[in-house]
């Protein structure tokens, strides 16, 4: 299992008060695995709908692999 980093935010849509996405603090290894040359220094946030999610427990796991993560995502 790969740790791409830490839950840091949640979203919700205050229309339906469902959880639509995560905000997502990136560990530096998963954003250059990700986003490659693009990666800035600093910190990268990132919002993973909740659609990429598979499960839910200590650990949320992904259905997709980190190489495929960057269709699911968008840059926070």
């Amino acid at each position: 299992m790969n740790v791409i980093g830490a839950v840091d935010d949640l979203m919700i849509d205050i229309q339906s008060y469902a959880l639509t996405d995560l905000a997502v603090k990136l560990r530096k290894e998963a954003a250059h695995r990700i986003f490659g040359k693009r990666f800035m220094l600093g910190s990268t946030r990132v919002r993973v709908p909740v659609s990429a999610i598979d499960k839910v427990g200590d650990s949320i796991i992904l259905r997709s692999s980190i190489d495929q993560l960057q269709e699911h995502i968008q840059k926070l």
